[in-house]
């Protein structure tokens, strides 16, 4: 006879792994699958930074004592590693201008950087702690089908497909979700912008000017085909204190115009890049990669008796953070739903509140700070040479940095006016870029 599951969960990252500790403390059996053999082990690029200004999806995270608390949804969650605490956030032009925001948190921290791995392996460790929880890992979930009791999920382990069945499924499988796939719920996103192609490395013996800070090296002319975006910060590395490892992280278009591969503009920029003098000394002690899909979020993350938590809702991602408090919230809905056989309405209309890219609004604003890549790099030079000692306080935000952003600018216009009115017109005409345009995901 067919095993039956409570519920079965794809994907065994943060909203996965938190949906299943808050569901098998209650008491249901629970199905944990991940494609991964070694689950807490992280091979795909992600900043992993502790997004602390208050309100990001209707939360306030903090860290202390040893744990992260998240204040409005009343929980906390251990993690055992170091943090790092972020002081600045640098934004760096192509001629080596820059634009500096302070943190503006009570501790003048703009982030806070942690190890991703060491808080997944304290979350595998409880969810493997708890009896009702069954956990395969090396298994992929292919996809999903609503039955009149519950769900069927399609599994592939050791190379063979095998059937799964359960009262409710929960999708939290990533940004490129097969189960939101297999249930043609990408055809319910508004818009799909394009795929971006990443890929990051982690390095000891980094010379930056700017240590403890968020660095965003932004215009052309840092990157081999004129696209794309480049990031670097200081991280927790396989537990090391005494080391100081910077992850740098290159993300590319890989629509439109032929352009160099993400790992090409990894290595230009290491090598033959305007600052490759900072990586002189340096050693890579750890590469990653990930392929990202830009679509509109899903607008109700409920379909029949099969949930999607975190990323697979999403436009490109919710944070860690944000995956967490998801998975925090589904697994109340759905421990809801299967003692009284209604609840997971309550998810959906949280997640519809929450998450900021389900305002069309957001992604534009968001996408408009990234897109000054529009721009000259003769230009952002200019402007951010006027900022130089500037009183600039924000947060690593991707919501609100980009209006911090603007404002640092726009403090300016009266003397961008005088000095290159063309310039200025076109910041001023700058809410008419496309998203497109300003992730450079056009065809042309």
């Amino acid at each position: 006879m067919q095993k039956k599951y409570d519920v079965i969960i794809a994907g065994a990252g943060p909203a996965g792994l938190m949906t299943a500790q808050v569901l098998g403390e209650r008491g249901a059996r629970v199905l944990l699958v991940d494609m991964k053999k070694d689950i807490a082990r992280v091979y795909r690029a992600c900043c992993a930074n502790l997004i602390i200004e208050p309100g990001t999806h209707r939360e306030l995270v903090t860290y202390a004592g040893g744990a992260f608390h998240f204040a409005e949804n009343k929980f906390s969650i251990p993690y055992g590693g170091s943090i790092i605490a972020l002081k600045r956030s640098v934004k760096v032009s192509a001629g080596g201008k820059t634009l500096i925001i302070s943190g503006k948190s009570p501790e003048g921290n703009v982030a806070l950087s942690f190890e991703k791995e060491i808080l997944l392996q304290g979350m595998l460790a409880k969810a493997a702690a708890c009896s009702t929880i069954e956990i395969m890992p090396e298994t992929q979930a292919l996809r999903a089908e609503n039955t009149a009791d519950g769900v069927a999920v399609t599994l592939r382990y050791g190379g063979r497909e095998c059937a799964a069945v359960s009262r409710i499924a929960v999708a939290a499988d990533g940004v490129n979700s097969s189960i939101v796939e297999s249930l043609g719920l990408n055809k319910t996103r508004r818009t799909a912008f394009g795929r971006f192609m990443v890929a990051s490395c982690h390095m000891a013996g980094v010379d930056c000017p700017y240590p403890e800070s968020w660095v965003t090296f932004m215009g052309k002319g840092h990157t081999l085909g004129g696209r794309g975006q480049i990031y670097m910060c200081p991280k927790p590395h396989s537990g090391a204190k005494d080391t100081v490892v910077y992850e740098l992280t290159v993300g590319v278009p890989a629509l439109g115009p032929p352009t160099p591969s993400a790992k090409q503009e990894l290595d230009h920029f290491i090598n033959q890049g305007n600052f490759a003098s900072w990586f002189k000394h340096a050693r890579i002690i750890d590469t990653r990669a990930a392929a990202l899909n830009f679509a509109t979020p899903l607008i109700h993350p409920v379909e029949g008796n099969v949930v999607v938590v975190g990323d697979a809702a999403a436009f490109i991602e919710t944070y860690v953070q944000g995956a967490i408090m998801y998975g925090y919230q589904a697994a109340h809905a759905i421990a809801q739903q299967l003692a009284t056989g209604s609840g997971l309405d309550a998810y959906a209309r949280s997640w519809k509140h929450s998450f900021e890219y389900n305002d069309p609004e957001e992604i534009k604003l968001s996408t408009q700070g990234f897109g000054l890549h529009v721009l000259d790099d003769g230009d952002i030079d200019y402007l951010f040479g006027l900022t130089a000692g500037d009183d600039i306080h924000g947060f690593v935000n991707e919501f609100s940095e980009p209006m911090t952003v603007r404002g640092a600018i726009f403090n300016h216009m009266a003397q961008i006016k005088n000095e290159r009115p063309a310039l200025a017109g076109m910041l001023e005409r700058f809410g008419e870029v496309s998203v497109k345009d300003a992730l450079q995901v056009g065809s042309s």
